[in-house]
């Protein structure tokens, strides 16, 4: 049995070796307590990432918006820091978009233009309630559709990504 144990665990170590280590220990965050990694690789001397914690999010100004989507029933009502306030914490050096990546994988591209023109939030309560990652948190980007008609489009549905735990400026 230990012979078969140590085979099974030497292969496995083979393959994390070959899939390479480093890329497997890159992905997962250095502190437990991070909800959103932003990265932008323009920014030179090591400073390109930075990871923030619930507490960090809410310890910046709150913003409230009361809108509906296609994904919640009637109006809600969502609070969060100002996406441009997140994204202005490391920088945009040259970058023009926001590459938004959630926990199940999804990307969208959102130009950063969104944040400058419209109070686009990182939203992590929704009608007073913290949002979990069962009801699209902990952070769901919410647009104030119902203050801007123009937003009422499936491109910018789209962008309502939610389970957001990563943001890649390009």
């Amino acid at each position: 049995m230990l012979d078969a144990l140590t085979g099974w665990t030497g292969k496995l170590l083979g393959l994390i070796g070959t899939a390479g280590l480093g890329a497997l220990l890159l992905a997962a965050p250095v502190r437990a307590d991070t909800i959103l990694v932003l990265e932008n690789p323009a920014i030179p001397n090591g400073n390109s990432k930075l990871e923030l914690s619930a507490e960090q999010l809410l310890d910046l100004p709150q913003v409230t918006i009361r809108t509906d989507n296609d994904f919640v029933d009637g109006t809600a009502e969502f609070v969060g820091p100002l996406a441009r306030d997140v994204i202005n914490l490391i920088g945009r050096a040259q970058a023009t978009t926001a590459h938004a990546i959630a926990l199940n994988d999804y990307a969208v591209d959102i130009p950063l233009d969104d944040f400058d023109r419209y109070p686009v939030i990182l939203a992590m309560t929704q009608n007073g309630r913290r949002l979990s990652r069962r009801d699209k948190g902990p952070i769901w980007v919410i647009y104030p559709m119902n203050d801007y008609p123009e937003l009422r489009t499936p491109l910018i549905n789209n962008r309502l990504i939610w389970l957001l735990t990563r943001i890649v400026l390009k």
